[in-house]
C-alpha cells in the first residue's frame, strides 16, 4: 500500500558505498572435473553428504557458464558449478561429455536438495535441453534469490535484483564481474585461475546470500522458485 511504513532492519537502511573494490570471493576447496567417471564420483560424494546431514533439506549454490556467442543461438553448457558449504565448491565441466551420469542427474533432482541462485530456473532448463535430461524435480526445488529478498524484506515482487545489486544491498560488499573473464572461453577443459575463483565464487554468494536472507525468514517452509 502506498502510505504503509516498512521498517527494515539497519543493515538494509545502512548506505552502500559504491565500488568498494571489497570482492566477495571463495577461499576453500575448489574440485573441478572433466570426466564422466570423476563427474559421477563427486556426485556419489555429495549425495553421501545429503544422506548424512541431520537436516530434511540441504540447500546448495548453484551457477552454470556458457561460452557467449553474439548471435542468437546459445552454445552448449560448459560448466556446472554446486557449492555445498563454505568450504567446498565443485566445478563440474560438461562441455565435452555426450550424456551426464546418472547419479549426476539423480542428485539434481535429488528431493532433499534446494538449489540457491539467482534465475537459475532458466539454467536448469538450459541444462535440461543440452543434455536432454528431466529437470522438473530440480526446477521445482529452486530457491530464487530475487524472489526470496523480496518475500523476506516484503518488497514489491515486481523488483528485480541482479546478483550484485544482492551482494551490495545486503553483504555491503562486491562482487567481481569482470567482463573479460564473463565472456571468456568456458568451453575450454584448461580454465585459468581467475576463472575457477570466479566460478566457484558465484556458487558461494549463491549459498550465502541464501543463509543471510534466512536469518530474516520467519517461514520454515521455502516456497521460492
Amino acid at each position: 500500500m502506498a502510505n504503509e511504513v516498512r521498517h527494515l532492519p539497519p543493515w538494509m537502511t545502512e548506505p552502500v558505498i559504491n565500488k568498494t573494490k571489497e570482492f566477495v570471493q571463495f577461499k576453500g576447496e575448489i574440485k573441478q572435473c572433466l570426466y564422466p567417471n570423476i563427474l559421477a564420483s563427486y556426485a556419489e560424494e555429495i549425495l553421501t553428504k545429503i544422506e548424512s546431514s541431520k537436516v530434511h533439506e540441504v540447500v546448495y549454490g548453484f551457477d552454470m557458464e556458457w561460452p557467449v556467442t553474439f548471435n542468437r543461438k546459445s552454445k552448449k553448457t560448459a560448466l556446472i558449478q554446486i557449492c555445498t558449504d563454505h568450504s567446498t565448491c565443485y566445478l563440474f565441466h560438461v562441455y565435452h561429455i555426450i550424456k551426464l551420469p546418472s547419479i549426476f542427474v539423480n542428485l539434481i533432482n535429488h528431493p532433499r536438495v534446494r538449489w540457491s541462485g539467482v534465475y537459475i530456473k532458466n539454467d536448469f532448463l538450459k541444462l535440461g535441453r543440452d543434455f536432454n535430461i528431466d529437470v522438473s524435480a530440480a526446477v521445482s526445488h529452486i530457491i530464487d534469490l530475487g524472489t526470496y529478498t523480496n518475500k523476506v524484506l516484503d518488497f514489491d515482487s515486481s523488483i528485480i535484483w541482479s546478483m550484485a545489486n544482492l551482494v551490495q544491498r545486503l553483504l555491503k560488499k562486491d562482487v567481481n564481474k569482470d567482463v573479460n573473464i564473463r565472456i571468456s572461453r568456458w568451453d575450454n577443459t584448461n580454465l585459468d585461475q581467475n576463472q575457477r575463483m570466479y566460478a566457484a565464487t558465484d556458487a558461494y554468494i549463491s549459498l550465502i546470500l541464501f543463509e543471510h536472507l534466512k536469518r530474516f525468514d520467519t517461514d520454515d517452509e521455502l516456497q521460492i522458485n
